[in-house]
């Protein structure tokens, strides 16, 4: 084989340009192939680092199809403060974060934003200090209701003007005035939303009693599955059905994951078309090339050369070609996926990021040699089939 693969990097050598042209259709498909499936990886490790920081002893508790993108459907049925009372009486639940939020719009001085606003009662804030870090100033107080805390994103990015503590935002023509800014948590619906007390927006919305989704806190994270099926099985026997949630860590990482997944599967496979693209390429480069080297490949058979070596060097030859192609493909969506990182925290946030693993670049590499192979057999064929005679009598 060796013998083979050194006639195919000498034929490859004698055809630079036109190599040159070829190995760039499979550059092509590869690096937009690895940049998009990039961002799908990238989106798995960021959801991860945020689980981790919530912490494995949490359940939550969220109404039926909350775990779309556009939050709870509008005819969702909000918890209320007696089913919170009774999954707080459940054995191992330590403490319940509960959550109110809507979306809305605040003015800021002459300027009218949307985002959301989220309630949640002040000692809840303490089961999540992991997440929520005050950059400046401090957290809103439990009795005030005119105090809210801003997420990095209001404070520095949604107005023209950058909010800092002690200005005021009007939300639902009442002023509020901002006595912390936490730190970038890299979760850009978390960085654009302000938070108040739960009775504050409960007042603000005339909601009553009413909890968008809570956070069961365990007493250790050994006793959270065991906890979780029981909390479900009180919620059903309480609001007389099924149209709710109840997610682990790892039950939550799974469903994110599975969206994540089919989103990398349509962009990569969107992608791949290119490479379709870059395997014809080299299949009429191969064909071209036999045409052209007829009479060669004559004398090779006339001297010796059976059918077999002759297929090997010109399927070795596309399979160089598409690794080649191959190696500088990733190299370069590598490149593009960093720049796309880039472009992405500065309008999303940190939340945001691109991930090159050993296991993209393993199958990337072995998918641009399988479409080289596959694309040279053909070829290959055709030029282990010639007849000697006839070759050697081709002008």
């Amino acid at each position: 084989m060796i013998e083979e693969i050194y006639f195919s990097i000498k034929n490859i050598k004698e055809t630079k340009t036109r190599s040159f042209l070829t190995v760039m259709g499979i550059v092509i498909g590869v690096a937009i192939v690895v940049s998009m499936v990039s961002i799908g990886e990238g989106m798995r490790a960021s959801v991860s680092e945020q689980l981790n920081a919530i912490g494995s002893d949490k359940i939550m508790v969220v109404p039926s199809g909350m775990m779309s993108l556009q939050g709870p459907p509008s005819e969702s049925l909000p918890f209320t403060d007696s089913q919170i009372r009774a999954v707080k009486a459940i054995p191992q639940v330590k403490d319940i974060v509960q959550i109110f939020y809507r979306p809305t719009t605040a003015k800021f001085r002459n300027e009218v934003e949307s985002m959301w606003v989220s309630g949640i009662k002040r000692g809840g804030m303490n089961q999540f200090r992991k997440y929520y870090n005050i950059k400046e100033g401090r957290f809103f107080s439990e009795n005030s209701f005119d105090e809210i805390d801003i997420g990095y994103r209001v404070a520095d990015k949604i107005f023209d003007n950058k909010v800092h503590v002690g200005d005021t935002l009007k939300i639902k023509g009442k002023n509020f005035r901002v006595v912390g800014i936490f730190g970038e948590i890299g979760n850009t619906e978390d960085d654009s939303s302000v938070y108040m007390s739960l009775n504050s927006v409960r007042d603000l919305f005339n909601a009553g009693n009413e909890i968008t989704m809570f956070w069961v806190v365990a007493n250790n994270k050994g006793v959270v599955k065991p906890l979780a099926l029981k909390i479900e099985k009180v919620l059903k026997k309480i609001r007389g059905g099924n149209d709710f949630n109840v997610l682990t860590k790892e039950q939550l990482a799974k469903r994110i994951d599975t969206m994540i997944g089919i989103i990398t599967f349509v962009i990569g496979g969107i992608a791949s078309i290119s490479l379709v693209v870059g395997s014809v390429i080299i299949m009429n480069t191969m064909l071209t090339s036999v045409l052209e080297r007829t009479r060669e490949i004559g004398v090779m058979k006339a001297i010796g050369a059976d059918d077999s070596m002759v297929l090997k060097i010109f399927v070795a030859e596309a399979g160089i070609l598409g690794i080649v192609g191959g190696v500088i493909g990733i190299v370069v969506g590598a490149i593009i996926s960093a720049f796309i990182q880039y472009v992405g925290t500065m309008y999303i946030g940190s939340s945001f990021q691109t991930l090159v693993t050993t296991k993209l670049i393993i199958s990337a590499l072995g998918f641009s040699l399988f479409i080289g192979v596959i694309s040279g057999i053909y070829p290959a064929y055709r030029a282990a089939k010639l007849n000697p005679a006839e070759a050697l009598r081709y002008e």
